[in-house]
């Protein structure tokens, strides 16, 4: 077997492995995006009401604001889903459900228990297996591998009406810009030749 053979598989295999590393990296920082989304909802006051699901967030455990309404935490982890499904948007549906929502499992469960044992300053080797966590992490890590199954809907990959709405929507968008940048460079000439008539007359 030639050298060349040899190398060709291995180099396959280091990107099959370097773009799964990256799809991790992306969910897990897709992850932050959530706490950050329930975060701001939680300080803007939206979505309140309705059932309380306990441990949504983590590290306010100890003051007792960890538990969120169902509607704000479906909403921040829907759009966390959103921005993952984004950057896995190369993978099938149920690919990308396959790899993130394990990893929001384990993540989600694990910081959980993280939380718990710094803000009560226990040892994490006594929390991590003797304490049954809340639901937020589980229906957190359930939400947002629907949004990342979801995002090629909604972007305009699949066939609903979503899609066609969203791309009708761009559409616009783009056309509202264009509109204004052309009628920004007619008020540009315009003020041009006000200045130059301002010009000749202050010459005569």
């Amino acid at each position: 077997m030639s050298q060349a053979a040899v190398v060709r598989p291995r180099s396959s295999l280091a990107r099959v492995a370097g773009g799964a590393v990256g799809a991790v990296i992306l969910v897990l920082v897709s992850l932050l995006a959530g706490y950050g989304w329930l975060y701001l909802l939680r300080g803007l006051g939206w979505l309140t009401g309705g059932r309380m699901i306990g441990d949504a967030l983590p590290l306010l455990q100890l003051a007792g604001f960890d538990r969120q309404p169902l509607a704000r935490v479906i909403v921040a982890w829907l759009l966390a889903g959103l921005i993952a499904g984004a950057g896995l948007i190369r993978m099938a549906p149920l690919q990308r459900v396959a790899l993130a929502g394990p990893v929001a499992l384990i993540a989600l469960l694990l910081a959980s228990q993280v939380a718990y044992a710094l803000t009560r300053n226990l040892r994490l080797s006594d929390v991590i297996f003797g304490r049954r966590p809340g639901l937020g992490p589980v229906l957190e890590a359930a939400v947002f591998g629907v949004g990342c199954a979801l995002y090629g809907v909604l972007s305009g990959g699949g066939r609903g009406q979503v899609g066609v709405g969203l791309r009708t929507l761009r559409g616009l968008g783009h056309t509202v810009l264009s509109g204004r940048q052309h009628g920004g460079a007619a008020e540009d000439n315009s003020d041009r030749h006000d200045v130059h008539r301002h010009r000749r007359r202050a010459g005569t």
